[in-house]
């Protein structure tokens, strides 16, 4: 063992279930805030070097089914555990992704590890196994990896969507050939690329030439003690910060260059660290075009009533919460101008937004219409799931199921322009910060 093995990095590697979203926003905003950002980014492909990991990987993949087509046909014909294309080439990322999360976890002292995705789990079992890394095996197998489900959750599978959005590439991992001819020339221009590229294509050679079994499989010994392939990792990836070249072509392809997106850009890039509302009411003010400005017009217009329809269900979720009377002031004030008008012209842009316009339009001033509304809309989310309401009003009393809260005033809400959800401006500052650091 060259270097110390200690378990100190948490595993980012869980995204949240649907089922902690119990007034189903999600589906509304999502939509809205991907009017804007047209799905190129989500809220969990937001880490500008994952971006470039995944970009490597594929270029990878696609210069091995062109230029080593030979040993990508003997792939897919020679593993029964290979029956399509997709297969292969899904196979073959979990073992790159997977040589790549080992080999940064082993140089942690000397790299940044901040959203290696499987670096837990990679940490965990070079601790256990204390520099016995022949042990350890990676598999090329689209359900193994060293992060579970990590087809879904690696960096190949939170970066799909976004890269399906920008042309790049099919649902099946088809490349468009123009967009990887760009990216060939782009990356020839980065000399560590060039040679880490060539070095991973002729390791996949010699996999799939000396692999038997259902697909390949080999012992991570090989790459750890590959000296050379460790410090190419370290030159590539072991900074968060984008390599230059790149920055261009990521503010390109990620839709930063033009419309809203830009806009919102330009807001989070002049450093405006306030709050979503201020943030994209600011940005509409640049626009010229109308087309545009609807995009943000239609998210100031929309989250102002989710955010109080949602802050209402955190106050009867809270189980210090016996009936309604006990938030009537809440409740009252949240009431106040609730900006139902806003939305009529946007039910027919999302149903699930119609379904909570219907439960509660006919509120009006009442608390406790307003209080079951919400909690019977809330009820029929629940059902839609196959699950059961969290909270339930039964003759006045409150009735808790599982217990949420928030720690939110209604003063924020109403007085501040607080927004339970961002929009996506979260994940702008995550960007911005990958492609301009400190």
């Amino acid at each position: 063992m060259k270097r110390s093995h200690i378990f100190t990095i948490p595993d980012d590697t869980l995204i949240k279930d649907g089922s902690v979203d119990p007034m189903g926003m999600q589906m509304i905003w999502t939509y809205f805030g991907q009017q804007v950002f047209q799905n190129k980014l989500t809220t969990v492909s937001t880490d500008i070097r994952n971006y470039t990991i995944n970009l490597i990987h594929h270029l990878i993949l696609h210069k091995f089914q062109q230029e080593r087509n030979d040993y990508f046909v003997k792939a897919r014909n020679h593993f029964p555990g290979y029956t399509s294309d997709y297969d292969v080439k899904a196979g073959l990322l979990i073992f790159m992704e997977d040589i790549l999360a080992y080999s940064l976890m082993d140089q942690k002292e000397t790299v940044d590890t901040r959203g290696v995705l499987g670096s837990s789990n990679a940490s965990d079992l070079l601790t256990k196994h204390q520099g016995n890394f022949q042990n350890i095996e990676i598999h090329a197998e689209k359900r193994h990896g060293v992060l579970v489900r990590q087809i879904q959750l690696g960096v190949s599978g939170r970066y799909k969507g976004p890269f399906m959005n920008m042309g790049l590439m099919s649902t099946t991992f088809e490349y468009n050939p123009i967009e990887f001819e760009r990216i060939q020339k782009l990356i020839e221009r980065w000399p560590a690329a060039v040679t880490l590229i060539d070095r991973l294509l002729a390791i996949l050679c010699a996999l799939v030439n000396e692999s038997s079994g259902s697909y390949p499989i080999d012992k991570l010994d090989k790459y750890l003690n590959d000296d050379a392939l460790m410090s190419l990792y370290s030159d590539c990836f072991g900074s968060v910060e984008v390599n230059e070249l790149l920055k261009s072509y990521w503010e390109e392809k990620l839709g930063l260059k033009e419309g809203a997106a830009e806009a919102v850009y330009n807001q989070v890039k002049e450093g405006n660290q306030v709050n979503a509302s201020v943030l994209l009411g600011s940005a509409m003010k640049e626009l010229e075009e109308e087309a545009e400005k609807e995009k943000i017009k239609q998210i100031i217009d929309v989250e102002p009533l989710l955010t109080r329809c949602v802050h209402a269900f955190y106050l009867l979720a809270d189980t210090s919460i016996k009936k309604t009377e006990d938030v009537y002031a809440d409740l009252k004030e949240l009431l106040k101008n609730l900006p139902l008008e806003n939305i009529k012209y946007l039910r027919s842009a999302s149903p699930r937004l119609n379904q909570l316009y219907t439960y509660i339009k006919d509120v009006q001033n009442d608390p406790d219409l307003f209080a079951q509304g919400i909690l019977n809309y809330h009820k029929k989310i629940m059902e839609d799931r196959g699950g059961a309401a969290w909270v339930e009003l039964d003759r006045g009393q409150v009735k808790h199921n599982i217990h949420q809260s928030t720690n939110k005033t209604t003063y924020e809400i109403t007085n501040e322009g607080y927004w339970y959800h961002e929009y996506y401006i979260g994940a702008m500052h995550s960007i911005h910060n990958g492609l301009n650091p400190n």
